[in-house]
Parts: C-alpha cells; sequence; structure tokens
C-alpha cells in the first residue's frame, strides 16, 4: 500500500509540512537555552550609546504619565526628535520594562534574548508553512539564532525594536493570509516598532 507519511514530515492539504506541538514546543526551549548561552556574556552590559536617550536619560520612558503617554503616541510631539524617529511601540515596551527592571540592565537583555529565541523559532514555523522540510526549518532557526550579524540586535538595549519588529513581522506572515485582520495589526504593530518592518509588504500577495 502507499506509504504514509512520518509525524516530523506530515503534510497538510496545502503541501505545509507540520509538526506535531511537542516537538515544536522542544524546539523552542532548544532555542531559549542555546540563546542564553550565546548571548549569556551580554546580559551585563550597561546601556551604552542610543540606550541613553531611549531609556536611562528619557524621562517619557521612565514616568509613563498620561501626558508622556500621548507624547509617545503623537508623532509631532518632541519624544520622535528626541530619538530620532517615530516608534511608539518601542517606547512603550521600554516604559513597561522600565517599570520592571528600572536601571538594573539585566533585565533588558533578558527579554532581548527571549524574543531573538522566539522569532528564530517562528522563523521554523514559517519556513514549515512554505513547504521546508522539518530538519532544514529547525537548521535555518538554528542559524539565524546563532549568526553574528544579530548579535548587535540581541546585545543593545535600544534595539529592542529589532528583535520586537521582528516578532511582529514573521507573526503578521504566519497569519496572513488566513487571519487577515490579524496579520494587518501585527504589521502595524512592527512598523511602529520599526519602520523598516515595511519590507514585509512585499510578501503579502
Amino acid at each position: 500500500g502507499p506509504r504514509s507519511a512520518g509525524p516530523r514530515r506530515a503534510k497538510t492539504a496545502t503541501g505545509a509540512v507540520s509538526t506535531p506541538l511537542a516537538t515544536s514546543l522542544l524546539v523552542l526551549a532548544s532555542y531559549l537555552g542555546l540563546a542564553f548561552v550565546v548571548y549569556g556574556p551580554a546580559l551585563d552590559g550597561e546601556f551604552i550609546s542610543d540606550d541613553r536617550h531611549y531609556v536611562e536619560q528619557n524621562v517619557y520612558v521612565q514616568e509613563p504619565t498620561g501626558d508622556n503617554l500621548v507624547a509617545i503616541l503623537d508623532p509631532t510631539s518632541v519624544v520622535s526628535v528626541l530619538v530620532e524617529n517615530y516608534a511608539p511601540v518601542h517606547l512603550l515596551l521600554h516604559a513597561l520594562e522600565w517599570q520592571f527592571f528600572g536601571s538594573d540592565v539585566r533585565g533588558y537583555h533578558v527579554v532581548n534574548v527571549i524574543l531573538h529565541a522566539l522569532a528564530a523559532w517562528l522563523l521554523v514555523l514559517l519556513f514549515l508553512r512554505s513547504s521546508v522540510s522539518a530538519p532544514a526549518a529547525v537548521l535555518a532557526g538554528f542559524l539565524f539564532l546563532v549568526h553574528p550579524g544579530n548579535v548587535e540586535a540581541v546585545a543593545w538595549i535600544s534595539q529592542l525594536k529589532t528583535s520586537s519588529a521582528m516578532v511582529l513581522m514573521i507573526l503578521a506572515l504566519l497569519a496572513h493570509p488566513r487571519w487577515p485582520l490579524l496579520g494587518v495589526m501585527a504589521f502595524g504593530l512592527a512598523l511602529l516598532a520599526k519602520p523598516t518592518a515595511v519590507i514585509i509588504a512585499f510578501r503579502f500577495p
């Protein structure tokens, strides 16, 4: 009789490769553990360069009063001048972090590492949906996770914008076209985290 597909290479009606939930979560856990090993040396890195005007010296982030939140959301306010671009999602995430971590840098780095591992895992899901084999998808996610080109985006506190935008961009692609409204919302949030997220617009049909 015809051979049945193994559990790791099962395909949907559209040809996409599916992976059991337990296996998928194991990949996520493995990526998280590996990410903390690879980026562990950066966890105690101090605020540097852009970190200072985005977080360490940014009263709008440190004191999320009603007026300050409005200023963060207003593209014409002094906040956009202060950080040299309009990225309210980025600043709101930093404001939330400040409430938990204050001036303790370790928490900010931990968030960046987690987001980077999550992005690598979401890439695996995206590759699987594109009919890439499970081993190849996991390898591609691994290469993204440990690639030296990502060190700045993970280790630099103010690059939360890159890590968060990446997660939102991949979520937008995964949601589209099955859940178009969710996809548009994720895309919009990605743009408000980092404007260069616009590049995924070319991936939508």
